[in-house]
């Protein structure tokens, strides 16, 4: 998948785009990039114009001179909006994606037609704390990403495989320090107060072996009107472990 690139005030953003129809922007999860979207792309675009970012420091996009908290992530897909002549997306975000779709739709309601949140980090300040001490193993004095074993990787896939360990891996130590910078980011984050602004129709998604998924009736209860689904036999990126049942689910809720 060839990525284009666009020069965004923050730096260089890569992405991938394809397809015709209404907007739909995908946000990748931590530790990887728009690749994670690749088995779903495809379809997508059969009916959607749809644009999977890379975001800043991870996978082709630039690294910025500065230290980005999830408010700096959601402004920058608002930017890629405005250079790309998009008024308004249906923006679907992975992890620390959905995150930042979250703070787009409460901050900035008039861009979104309509949010997925996929395996959405919705903790609380002990929980955000406690994930970032328990993490600073994970990192070498420098503050690189040590790389993850298969048995690690089953935090995050139902079933990894020492390909997807070695895909996974390349496309951490390729972010770098921007892994633990975008998990002090997480962790500075709070969802909850920005749940009740988000107006337009939204799914929440989980996979069933995400351990995220408990948390799929908090998030409900601060977005009036809120959809969600659990997919069988997925983890915190179902969209790689179930395509199949992630394009249906998708595909039934992005239906008009």
């Amino acid at each position: 998948m060839q990525k284009s690139f666009i020069q965004i005030e923050d730096g260089k953003l890569a992405y991938l785009a394809g397809g015709k129809g209404k907007n739909l922007i995908l946000l990748h999860s931590l530790n990887i990039s728009a690749e994670s979207w690749e088995k779903v792309f495809g379809p997508l675009s059969q009916s959607h114009s749809v644009y999977a970012l890379d975001m800043f420091g991870h996978g082709d996009s630039e690294k910025p001179p500065k230290n980005f908290l999830i408010e700096d992530y959601a402004r920058s897909v608002v930017q890629f909006m405005d250079r790309m002549k998009i008024a308004k997306a249906i923006v679907c975000g992975n992890s620390v994606g959905a995150l930042i779709a979250v703070e787009l739709g409460a901050a900035f309601p008039q861009r979104a037609e309509k949010i997925v949140l996929v395996g959405c980090p919705a903790r609380d300040p002990w929980e955000r704390m406690e994930r970032l001490v328990l993490s600073a193993l994970g990192f070498d004095p420098q503050g690189n990403p040590q790389p993850l074993s298969l048995t690690d990787l089953k935090m995050t896939f139902a079933h990894p495989t020492p390909e997807l360990a070695a895909w996974f891996n390349q496309l951490r130590a390729k972010a770098g320090v921007w892994v633990k910078k975008t998990m002090i980011a997480i962790s500075l984050y709070d969802p909850f107060p920005k749940f009740p602004k988000i107006k337009c129709p939204t799914l929440v998604l989980f996979g069933d072996q995400d351990v995220l998924k408990e948390k799929e009736k908090e998030i409900l209860k601060g977005i009036k009107g809120g959809k969600s689904v659990i997919l069988h036999d997925a983890g915190h990126v179902p969209q790689m472990d179930q395509p199949e049942a992630f394009l249906k689910e998708i595909n039934q809720f992005l239906r008009p």
